[in-house]
């Protein structure tokens, strides 16, 4: 799941992808990649390390998480967050926020300082800003800084760091290509092609033998035990707490009804939506411009021969059109006229030209228009009322000291007894048995109890509320199952055993027979091996094997000339393997030849450049002063495993 994820650090541009995660941008800036951007600079939740005196906080840490589940979630991976804690993505999140911050230390130590105009150049020069006459739009710039949940400062301190990155690492990253003395043979040894012939001889087109007498059965059974362990079962207890049991006592009283209404009495009240068209320009001499140009009625076409670009935001309420914008636009726009051409005006910092295109007006409701929704809306806080209270008081009484028996009496449950189920919660005597969510949650508790008699557990049930109060009523320990009950599985294991070492002593002699000359077909017949698929010829290259059955790989580790066994899969039988010719890898006379020189030039480049920058990056962080604070690591660690990340 995390090979991706590790290998993002392998990268042409490696080490500065691990000091920012994810990467920011190309060193050269030409391509930003605007989603990697946001670092949780602003975060400070507690320190788990401090770099020179710079801290690393729970936030920086958390953020690196979200954006690399976010990110692969987007390119259609379907990872979780709990998946990533359960590979290692922790501590790559936390060493990469180290990395961080001992990089920008060292930077600043050393006098290198990133100024506010290259930021500016760089954002300007941004292809990824550019409108569709290929100049910077502040459009373009402000909506995909809000879609990737960034705010500008956030995004400059982004592009500083990365920019010291690039400084640092740059020299470190450039690399000369592999030698041609080290990738030409390796590139030969994958374009090796080798061709031969496999056979199969079947466990099944051997003859057994007589079927085991008690006594042999016996023995085999004794020596063959593990084959048919069972594994631990448990038997459980559980009470089912139902959202279903409770909805009688939440049916909502009118009192409650015109008191919801009465509290939320701002949403139902008369409100208005509105619509813009807005210009936001960097000076007011350019707004002025704008404005005067926009007189005729047509504001885009003003905003576009400035080199600007004109918004339309739909009707919208005034929050709404203060997250988009800024809340000094969103009152000015509510308070102007409808369709009036507004502005040059400077609202929050910004100069604005701005048209009401569109006005809005919700008429307020009457409780009685509104009485079926505040009736399913205080039956559902209700209900979830009942349920916590009725939680609450199961907890509480098991708290002090209450028996399973008891709670569930008190709380007056329904006590339900489980079959003994594996962890899984399956019944391994009982393949047609099907557990339902609160069996599989009710065992998933079961088997974190250390042994029976321990105080009952609540455990939630789906996800309407649900619970229910688990008990452990007994262990059934792992044992193999007794021979009587498996009689027939351990004869026929027994014979099928017997007709695999035929099997393979038929196969055995095969071998010298083909190094001999003779050929497959030849040889599995005077095997007595005829049954079963036919010998099947095989040519490959050595690049082709991935994926390859066991035996085609092994065909790869032979002399030409040379036959050997392997076990087929579930005892099924014996592949008998021969390889007849070897062909050397020439990369003149192999259409792929060239390209794949090229590509594995510039893979082994990359590993040969990898150790420098991990001896890079492990030297900045040793020439610093780096202090881990291990319990604040650990307390996080743990909260996001407890939390599946969140």
């Amino acid at each position: 799941m995390l090979n991706a994820f590790r290998n993002f650090t392998k990268s042409r541009y490696g080490l500065i992808i691990v000091f920012i995660f994810l990467g920011l941008l190309a060193i050269a800036f030409a391509a930003s990649d605007v989603t990697g951007m946001r670092q949780g600079i602003t975060g400070s939740s507690g320190a788990l390390a401090t770099v020179a005196g710079e801290k690393v906080t729970e936030q920086q840490v958390r953020d690196r998480l979200e954006r690399y589940v976010r990110n692969a979630q987007a390119q259609g991976q379907n990872i979780t967050m709990a998946q990533v804690l359960a590979q290692g993505g922790f501590e790559a999140a936390l060493n990469d926020a180290v990395n961080t911050a001992a990089m920008e230390a060292f930077a600043n130590q050393n006098g290198m300082a990133v100024g506010k105009k290259l930021i500016d150049t760089d954002i300007a020069n941004n292809p990824q800003f550019a409108g569709m006459d290929g100049k910077f739009s502040q459009q373009t710039f402000e909506q995909l800084l809000a879609q990737n949940r960034l705010t500008p400062a956030v995004f400059r301190e982004g592009m500083t760091t990365q920019r010291y990155a690039a400084w640092l690492v740059g020299p470190v990253a450039l690399r000369a290509p592999a030698p041609a003395g080290v990738v030409t043979p390796y590139v030969a040894t994958l374009l090796e092609r080798r061709t031969g012939i496999v056979g199969f001889v079947q466990s099944l087109a051997m003859d057994p033998g007589p079927a085991p007498d008690a006594t042999t059965l016996a023995g085999y059974y004794a020596q063959n035990r593990s084959r048919y362990q069972v594994p631990e079962r448990r038997i459980v207890r559980y009470a089912l707490a139902q959202p279903d049991a409770l909805k009688g006592q939440a049916t909502p009283t009118e009192a409650e009804i015109a008191a919801a209404y009465k509290k939320d009495s701002a949403k139902y009240a008369a409100s208005e939506k509105r619509g813009v068209e807005l210009v936001q320009a960097i000076s007011q001499s350019v707004a002025a411009k704008v404005a005067a140009a926009a007189k005729g009625g047509d504001l885009a076409g003003a905003a576009k021969a400035a080199g600007l670009e004109a918004r339309t935001i739909d009707a919208g309420d005034k929050a709404g059109l203060a997250k988009q914008v800024s809340a000094p636009f969103a009152d000015a726009a509510f308070a102007a006229p409808a369709s009036a051409l507004q502005g040059p005006v400077q609202l929050g910092g910004a100069w604005f030209v701005y048209r009401v295109s569109k006005v809005e007006k919700i008429a307020a409701r009457t409780l009685d228009q509104v009485r079926a929704e505040l009736t399913e809306e205080v039956a559902k806080r209700k209900l979830a009322a009942l349920l916590a209270d009725s939680r609450q008081a199961i907890e509480d009484a098991v708290g002090d000291g209450a028996t399973f028996d008891e709670a569930v009496a008190k709380a007056k449950l329904t006590t339900v007894r489980s079959p003994a189920l594996i962890a899984n919660a399956t019944d391994p005597d009982n393949a047609a048995y099907q557990p339902d969510a609160t069996v599989t949650a009710a065992m998933k508790a079961g088997f974190g109890f250390e042994q029976a008699g321990d105080e009952p557990q609540v455990v939630p049930v789906g996800p309407d509320g649900g619970f229910a109060l688990v008990s452990l009523d007994k262990i059934v320990p792992a044992a193999p199952r007794p021979l009587a009950q498996i009689t027939d599985k351990v004869k026929a294991d027994y014979l099928l055993d017997q007709a695999l070492a035929k099997a393979r002593t038929a196969a055995t002699a095969m071998l010298p027979k083909l190094q001999k000359g003779v050929p497959m077909a030849q040889a599995l017949a005077e095997a007595g091996a005829t049954k079963g698929a036919p010998p099947k010829p095989f040519d490959f290259k050595r690049s082709e094997l991935r994926g390859k059955e066991n035996f085609i790989q092994m065909a790869f580790d032979m002399p030409a000339k040379t036959a050997r066994l392997v076990e087929a899969p579930n005892r099924a039988g014996y592949y008998v393997v021969y390889v007849d010719t070897i062909q050397p890898g020439s990369i003149a006379g192999d259409p792929q030849g060239p390209q794949m020189l090229q590509s594995i030039t510039q893979a082994l480049g990359q590993v040969g450049a990898q150790e420098y920058e991990s001896q890079f990056a492990a030297s900045l962080v040793s020439a610093l002063k780096v202090r881990r604070n291990e319990a604040a690591i650990a307390r996080l660690r743990a909260d996001l495993q407890r939390n599946g990340g969140q």
